[in-house]
């Protein structure tokens, strides 16, 4: 009653649904791990973790005016694969990165891998609605954000389960914790690699 089981029909819709789920996880999962990440491993406060992650703000604050108009110009696949490609460039770093990373460097990341989010889940759910008639778009609708708040809620819960397993019944020392922790961006890199797959079923439709 809620999401009928005939728009997945549609290719780019059941595309869209896996990639928004997809995207949850890459993507929603490591906003719970890089606070962390910074307490834990570079030993930040609770404010300088919030701080230090502004610049991945910034990021998604400069992609989101300009993922609208690129979207009716490229067409949403175009747009999602190559914000990917940024999403996944500002992931790879951190499945390296341990207490001795320069800060600039983490923050440059931090920009790239924002501009890459920013411009993954506007596209893909904009491309839902993609040839559908108007009394099915209220439906859509609800299946896309449902679709993203399981996919964000499981993504934070696997990546958070993922670093704690590294790491049950260690001594939690400096490097087990950032070996565990680059477990968790690994695990996030490679759905991004994946969320890959269904992107490429999205639609290249031009919208006027």
């Amino acid at each position: 009653a809620i999401l009928p089981l005939y728009l997945f029909k549609s290719k780019n819709f059941s595309a869209v649904m896996v990639g928004l789920f997809l995207a949850g996880i890459a993507t929603n999962g490591p906003m719970l791990l890089l606070p962390l990440f910074f307490q834990n491993i570079k030993g930040f406060s609770v404010l300088s973790a919030g701080l230090i992650l502004i610049p991945q703000g910034i990021g998604m604050l400069v992609a989101r005016p300009l993922i609208g108009k690129l979207t009716d110009k490229l067409g949403a696949r175009n747009v999602v694969l190559v914000s990917l490609a940024f999403a996944i460039v500002g992931t790879i770093p951190f499945v390296f990165f341990n207490e001795a990373s320069s800060l600039i460097v983490m923050s440059v990341v931090l920009f790239v891998r924002g501009i890459g989010i920013g411009g993954i889940t506007v596209p893909m759910m904009t491309d839902a609605y993609t040839g559908m008639v108007k009394q099915e778009i209220a439906q859509a609708s609800v299946g896309t954000r449902l679709m993203q708040n399981i996919g964000g809620a499981f993504g934070s819960a696997v990546l958070a389960t993922v670093v704690s397993l590294s790491i049950q019944g260690k001594v939690p020392t400096i490097p087990l914790m950032t070996t565990a922790y680059h477990d968790g961006f690994m695990l996030a890199l490679v759905l991004s690699l994946v969320l890959l797959f269904p992107a490429l079923f999205l639609t290249n439709k031009k919208l006027n």
